[in-house]
C-alpha cells in the first residue's frame, strides 16, 4: 500500500521540523497498567463487599470501632496498590497523548484545539470538568489520527468520530454522578467522626453508591483499554510506525 500524499517518515523532518514520535511500546505499558488497575479495583470493591458485614455490626453497636477498624487491612493494602498504579497509568498516559499530539502536528493537523502541553493539563484536570474536556481531546485525536488523511489536510476536523469514543464519555459521566453522589453522602457523615466510623457508615447507608460506583469504574475503565487500542492502531497507521 502506497504512503498517502505528503507522508513523513521517522527520521525525517517534517513541515514543523519534527518527526513522528514511536507509540507502540507505550500503548503496550498504558493497556497493561490499565488492567492491572481494573484487577485492583475490582478487587478493591470485592473487599468492601466483605466489610458490609461488620459495618452492619458496628451500626448496631455489636462490635466497637476499634475492632472493625482491625478488619480494614486487605482493604487499606489493595486501595494502597489500586493508587498506585493509578499514577503510573496517569504518567503513561500523559506520555502517550502528547506523543499522539506531536505526531498530529508532525501530520500538520491545523489548527489544534489541543497541544502537546495542553493535552498534558486535560489529562491531570479532565476529571475536573466531568469528563467533558478529555472527551474533545479524544475526539481530536482521533480525527487527526485518521490514516486517509492527507498530511495538511484542511478537512481533517470534519473527519468521523469513533463510537467508542462517545461510549467512553457516557460511562464516564455515569461514574462521576455515581461517585459525586457517594461523595457528597460520605462529606456529611464525616462530621465529628473519625474516617473509619465515615467508611463503616458509607459502607452501611450508601453501599448502593459504592456498588453502582465501583462496578462504573471498573466498566469505564474497561472501554478506555479498548479506546487506547482502537486510536493507537489508527494513530500508527497514520504514522506508519511499524
Amino acid at each position: 500500500m502506497s504512503p498517502p500524499p505528503g507522508y513523513v517518515a521517522y527520521g525525517v523532518p517534517g513541515a514543523d521540523g519534527g518527526t513522528f514520535q514511536q507509540i507502540g511500546g507505550v500503548t503496550k505499558a498504558l493497556v497493561t497498567l490499565s488492567v492491572v488497575g481494573i484487577v485492583a479495583n475490582a478487587i478493591n470493591l470485592v473487599v468492601q463487599l466483605t466489610l458490609r458485614g461488620k459495618a452492619l455490626d458496628f451500626g448496631d453497636d455489636t462490635i466497637t470501632i476499634d475492632q472493625f477498624a482491625d478488619e480494614l487491612g486487605p482493604y487499606l493494602a489493595v486501595s494502597l496498590l489500586a493508587g498506585l498504579v493509578g499514577i503510573a497509568t496517569l504518567v503513561v498516559q500523559i506520555v502517550w497523548t502528547f506523543r499522539i499530539a506531536k505526531n498530529l502536528q508532525v501530520l500538520r493537523r491545523e489548527p489544534q484545539a489541543f497541544s502537546p502541553g495542553a493535552t498534558i493539563a486535560v489529562n491531570i484536570l479532565g476529571g475536573c470538568t466531568l469528563g467533558i474536556l478529555p472527551y474533545f481531546m479524544w475526539r481530536e485525536v482521533w480525527k487527526g489520527s485518521d490514516p486517509t488523511a492527507a498530511t495538511g489536510d484542511p478537512a481533517w476536523k470534519q473527519r468521523p468520530v469513533g463510537q467508542i469514543v462517545h461510549l467512553w464519555f457516557a460511562a464516564s459521566l455515569l461514574t462521576v454522578v455515581a461517585s459525586l453522589g457517594l461523595g457528597i453522602g460520605t462529606a456529611l457523615v464525616r462530621i465529628n467522626r473519625s474516617s473509619d466510623e465515615s467508611f463503616a457508615e458509607q459502607l452501611d447507608s450508601r453501599f448502593g453508591y459504592v456498588v453502582i460506583a465501583g462496578v462504573l469504574s471498573i466498566i469505564t475503565a474497561a472501554i478506555f483499554v479498548g479506546l487506547v487500542r482502537q486510536l493507537a492502531a489508527r494513530h500508527m497507521q497514520a504514522t506508519r510506525e511499524a
